[in-house]
């Protein structure tokens, strides 16, 4: 009898405490943040008077494909030269960044990456590992949809 009443206090426990879990699931702010994010891949494609696809990961300087963003908790970013610096580059640039708040857009203001304002890109993936954005820019004549893929370090 008391071994039935072990076992069943023990389920009993187990289920109890099993409710209590904390729920372990990350927002895609919270897999962005703290990682070291280097681009593994970028295409455009034009559609308009002007079409095809074409590799601008393939047309990147070999110290430009080391650079990396690090997204942080307070909403700052930096951009990161890596190891290979390119000439008359800064080691680092600081910007700011911002995600909606459904999570399918991520704002970008940083002036080393040619931002005057915030870029505003379409969240296609996000993991822990892996960050695929998307930018689109219309123009009168021609369409460019720019798909950029970002792996952690």
């Amino acid at each position: 009898m008391q071994r039935s009443s072990l076992i069943a206090l023990s389920l009993l426990l187990a289920g109890a405490l099993g409710a209590c879990k904390k729920d372990n699931t990350e927002t895609k702010q919270d897999m962005l943040v703290g990682k070291n994010w280097q681009i593994s891949a970028a295409t455009t494609t034009y559609s308009g008077s002007q079409s095809g696809t074409e590799d601008v990961y393939a047309e990147m300087l070999a110290c430009e494909k080391d650079n990396y963003i690090r997204f942080e908790s307070n909403k700052t970013l930096q951009v990161n030269e890596g190891k290979n610096v390119c000439p008359d580059s800064e080691p680092m640039a600081m910007g700011s960044w911002d995600i909606n708040a459904d999570q399918t857009k991520l704002y970008i203001n940083a002036p080393e990456l040619g931002n005057s304002a915030a870029a505003q890109s379409d969240i296609v993936e996000l993991s822990s590992s892996k960050l695929v954005l998307k930018n689109v820019i219309v123009q009168p004549d021609v369409m460019a949809v720019t798909t950029t893929t970002f792996t952690a370090q």
